[in-house]
């Protein structure tokens, strides 16, 4: 096949995979032969997360294993590349001399087993908030130089991929909305979150996003969902939703959290999303597919947010709503005046206020009201 007539398949391939995911790194293969180079890679990684991801067609496993695992974090010139503009093409020499290079641990131990050259190019194709996706094509040993038509072929064929992987985000983005839709996570009452396997969220409602950066209880690190008490006891749970065997108790799971007294603990619920319902794994998004719903209860949010209707529905004060939202426990007057705090014959004067201004005229049918208000609300109460 003539330069131009490959040209022409790869730009043609590129476009298909934007549907078709499993096309990519055949996608890779046409570039590397149209440039006339011997590997194509396409890296990823999120640095605050610490996590690794590659489409590597023409490279041992065993290798990319090796470089996921280690040397990813331990190659100059990697670390370099992730920091050029998006669509900048650049080459090793312009990243670090190459005989600087060739004396580094990760050229001898990786580079030369996995047969890459110090001829090497690449463009970045996504940079955005701490994370980055590459493209990269390298000669076989002793090709030691890019020719001016190679660097040119390869800016061609990378602005096509680099269009083709936009689109595929946004394609990605779209699926990701109709997911979060179908599962109402946005009218959950309650903090939600989608979760890949990796811990990290991909996509979460208002209450969650609120609850991460307060950091009480639950919070990010390195990029990844953690726990006060157990910081990796959340992240299991997340993981067991991806494995195909678990243990006996299945994947997912629910954990309580302590906080500082007088807080009541969060409760945190994992649980798998359906094989059907998964978005597939693209490197270059900066996520793996959700893999788990992640909710958060909060007793004492969900405690204020029902003193506020309260008082918004039947002129409450706040003490008085305060009073009602206890006694909806159903553990009687004497316990709701003992946690807010209150005398028990103060706790008989609020009762005899809210009765008056709910229309009510025992506890029973006070509750009924009350729960119906919350059923108004959405279940927002």
């Amino acid at each position: 096949m003539s330069g131009g007539k490959e040209l022409s398949a790869l730009i043609d391939l590129t476009y298909e995979a934007v549907l078709d995911n499993n096309l990519w790194p055949s996608v890779l293969i046409k570039l590397a032969d149209a440039v006339g180079a011997a590997h194509p890679v396409m890296p990823s990684i999120d640095w605050r997360a610490n996590t690794f991801a590659t489409i590597a067609p023409r490279v041992d496993p065993d290798l990319v294993a090796s470089y996921k695992e280690y040397w990813a974090f331990h190659d100059p010139v990697f670390g370099r590349a992730t920091f050029r503009p998006v669509g900048e093409i650049y080459t090793l020499d312009s990243l670090m001399p190459r005989e600087e290079f060739a004396a580094t641990p990760v050229f001898n131990e990786w580079w030369r087993p996995a047969q890459y050259s110090l001829a090497t190019a690449g463009t970045s194709l996504v940079a955005k908030d701490q994370f980055s996706a590459l493209v990269c094509v390298s000669n076989a040993p002793g090709k030691d130089s890019l020719t001016d038509e190679q660097l040119r072929l390869f800016e061609v064929g990378a602005r096509h991929l680099g269009r083709a992987v936009r689109i595929n985000r946004r394609l990605w983005k779209l699926e990701l909305a109709n997911l979060a839709a179908t599962k109402r996570i946005e009218m959950l009452p309650e903090g939600a979150m989608l979760a890949d396997a990796s811990g990290r969220v991909v996509l979460a409602n208002a209450v969650a996003k609120a609850m991460l950066d307060a950091r009480d209880g639950i919070f990010l690190c390195d990029g990844c969902l953690a726990v006060t008490g157990s910081p990796d006891a959340l992240q299991k749970l997340v993981a067991s939703c991806a494995q195909r065997s678990v243990g006996i108790g299945g994947p997912g799971g629910e954990l309580e959290v302590p906080r500082d007294l007088p807080r009541s603990p969060l409760h945190v619920t994992v649980a798998p999303l359906r094989s059907d319902t998964r978005l597939p794994d693209v490197p270059w998004i900066g996520f793996g597919s959700p893999v788990a719903l992640v909710t958060v209860t909060d007793r004492d949010r969900d405690r204020r947010r029902r003193q506020v209707n309260l008082r918004r529905r039947f002129g409450l004060t706040s003490r008085e709503a305060a009073l009602a939202a206890e006694i909806l426990r159903g553990d009687g007057r004497k316990a709701a005046a003992r946690r807010c705090g209150i005398s028990d014959a103060t706790a008989k004067t609020h009762l005899a206020n809210i009765f008056e201004k709910t229309g009510t005229h025992r506890q029973a049918e006070l509750v009924r009201c009350l729960l119906g208000a919350a059923e108004a609300q959405g279940g927002k109460t």
